[in-house]
């Protein structure tokens, strides 16, 4: 039997304003990226590089972190951790929202299982269709799905190499690529995708937005960042970090929960 989300579902999820304190940036698990100079900018482009370590990728443990926020304003943080199989399509994640509550995700191939917790509730297992969950925001990555993140990775173009540094405890090289329309927009739902095309147009080109991935000496993903800045406006931010590659993960997918509505999870 189909039934609606729970307001603490809902709640943490759309991470709507007045859900939530104030959250200041991490410098520790978002690093700034080294400044790209004129000899970067003109190498080649490294797309194929990238998404040769997107496909490459079996398992990882991951660290997930989205922050939003009004420039001098509040800043909301969503941090999160897990464990993905990318080969199998399915994983572990929970996520919290500094406090006030956790989410946890169990991401099989056809559904993704949420179940919430709160100072105050512990609501039940609920579930969805993973490919009926669409974006409803900029850079918000749709259930948290870590998959869903790479796939616009992989649409980002016009990857530079920057340079050298250390990402998740690693040495890494710094390629950075420009996130098309398209990879802005995928999988929007159609009011979203709306709002989006109104932005690009009211800025008169395309929307400022950037894709960053840290690749280690033997070619595999160790994090990537996707990044939009609206000056004076807004800016967004997603990073998923990813070490213990090839580690197996138990993955235990919940043997009772209700159906609940896809549209909400985003």
């Amino acid at each position: 039997m189909r039934r609606a989300l729970s307001s603490a579902v809902v709640c943490v999820v759309l991470l709507t304003a007045g859900c939530a304190t104030t959250g200041p940036d991490n410098p520790a698990a978002a690093p700034k990226s080294t400044a790209p100079t004129a000899s970067a900018t003109a190498e080649a482009d490294h797309s194929r590089t990238v998404r040769a370590a997107v496909e490459a990728l079996t398992t990882a443990h991951t660290v997930y972190r989205w922050e939003a926020g009004q420039t001098g304003g509040k800043t909301y943080v969503l941090t999160g951790k897990g464990g993905h199989d990318f080969t199998r399509g399915q994983g572990t994640l929970e996520v919290r929202l500094e406090d006030v509550a956790r989410v946890e995700h169990v991401f099989t191939p056809e559904r993704l299982y949420l179940r919430t917790t709160t100072k105050k509730e512990s609501a039940d297992w609920m579930f969805t269709d993973r490919s009926g969950i669409k974006a409803e925001r900029l850079l918000k990555t749709p259930g948290n799905d870590p998959e869903f993140l790479l796939r616009q990775v992989v649409k980002a173009e016009r990857y530079r190499k920057i340079g050298t540094e250390k990402a998740a405890g690693t040495s890494t090289t710094l390629y950075r690529g420009e996130l098309t329309h398209a990879a802005l927009t995928l999988d929007m739902s159609a009011e979203a995708r709306k709002k989006t095309d109104q932005i690009r147009d009211m800025l008169g080109g395309a929307i400022p937005a950037t894709a960053e991935v840290w690749i280690d000496g033997r070619g595999r993903l160790t994090q990537v960042r996707l990044e939009m800045d609206l000056e004076a406006t807004m800016r967004t931010r997603t990073t998923l970090a990813l070490v213990g590659h090839g580690e197996p993960l138990k993955i235990q997918v919940p043997s009772a929960a209700a159906e609940a509505e896809a549209s909400p999870l985003v």
